[in-house]
């Protein structure tokens, strides 16, 4: 992940500060009917994304200040761009916590996004969404 940039708003992660793991995925909703007989009828509602969350280290003369900027924005509450490894997603920072180790040279965080969009979606194309549907309803 060190060739890769780590980018939330505005910010962009230095080498240094970008972590070396940040997860994906989550679960699809959906509502399961279990009927007598042991049948059960399922509705699908959509793709549920988890909480896309990371820790690292703010490191330099301006770490405390990089620090102050990302909690402001956790403080805003405003959508903003989350990008990193070829994915898109627009986030709202749920949690930013920081613990400085040194001043102001070194400060740890910990940070959680909630997804609003998943953008990487729209990177498969209406071809693979289609060949999707197409391969849930032949399995009907």
């Amino acid at each position: 992940m060190a060739l890769d940039t780590l980018i939330l708003g505005g910010f962009a992660f230095d080498s240094f500060s970008t972590p070396e793991h940040i997860p994906f995925g989550g679960d699809h909703a959906m509502v399961v009917h279990k009927l007598p007989g042991g049948q059960r009828v399922i509705d699908t509602l959509g793709p549920d994304d988890m909480d896309i969350a990371w820790h690292g280290r703010l490191w330099g003369d301006n770490a405390l200040g990089t620090a102050n900027a990302l909690d402001a924005l956790r403080r805003s509450g405003v959508q903003l761009p989350l990008a990193y490894a070829g994915r898109a997603y627009t986030v709202v920072i749920a949690t930013f916590e920081a613990e400085i180790e040194r001043l102001p040279m070194n400060v740890l965080y910990h940070i959680r996004c909630v997804v609003a969009q998943n953008a990487s979606v729209s990177a498969l194309g209406g071809a693979a969404l289609a060949a999707a549907d197409l391969a849930a309803a032949a399995a009907l």
